[in-house]
């Protein structure tokens, strides 16, 4: 993909924002895709593939929101990228005849990807069409597990207690600093959402919880 989008525009910039996010998690990659581009400039341009659905009948799309770029599948992953920042415009990308069914990320993203990055206009890359599918917000869940075992959840303040995987977390803090040792506890993260953390420790490991799972308010 990354050649691909070298040959298309071989000045291009290219930036790693993740290669973690969880086999076939939409949701994961939906948060990754917003916690991930939203401090890059204006007219910047990110190609992002979480697609278990690839080669059916889910749409490829190419978008503006928030005066950025992004292409991809169909299938949520812009879904909260839309609702922090707003849509602007949104196109729909044909397959490509000669293209792999199975690899799109190769033969119609990046190379839409690569067009936009030269210059070319959103609207001449397809028809204009109707918004991108939406995630599913009507459960608190967990969005995604960071580096440290942190679980961001779906959910914006107030800070409330809850209880994950049959474990009650009802401490908050404002700070790790300010927690206890060993307890869990819910704060607000960076993202604007809520977290469950432990000082010093992992909470994913410590409530055995994942990316996906429910959370219940107390």
């Amino acid at each position: 993909m990354k050649a691909v989008v070298l040959s298309g525009c071989p000045n291009a910039v290219l930036v790693d924002v993740s290669h973690e996010v969880p086999r076939f998690d939409v949701s994961a990659g939906a948060f990754m895709l917003f916690a991930g581009t939203r401090h890059f400039g204006g007219d910047s341009v990110h190609l992002v593939v979480v697609d278990p659905g690839v080669g059916a009948t889910r749409r490829r799309l190419a978008l503006r929101a928030g005066s950025r770029y992004y292409v991809g599948p169909d299938n949520g992953l812009f879904g909260i990228v839309i609702e922090e920042v707003g849509l602007q415009q949104v196109v729909e990308l044909a397959p490509r005849p000669s293209g792999a069914p199975t690899f799109e990320g190769r033969d119609v993203f990046a190379p839409a990807a690569a067009a936009l990055a030269s210059g070319v206009p959103l609207e001449s890359l397809g028809p204009a069409t109707d918004p991108p599918t939406m995630l599913d917000n009507s459960a608190p869940r967990i969005l995604w597990v960071d580096g440290f075992g942190n679980l961001v959840t779906n959910l914006k303040p107030p800070i409330r207690p809850m209880k994950v995987h049959n474990h009650y977390v009802t401490a908050s803090a404002t700070t790790y600093a300010e927690a206890r040792p060993s307890e869990p506890f819910v704060y607000l993260g960076s993202m604007g959402y809520l977290e469950i953390g432990v000082r010093e420790q992992r909470a994913d490991r410590m409530l055995g919880a994942r990316s996906g799972m429910k959370v219940e308010l107390l």
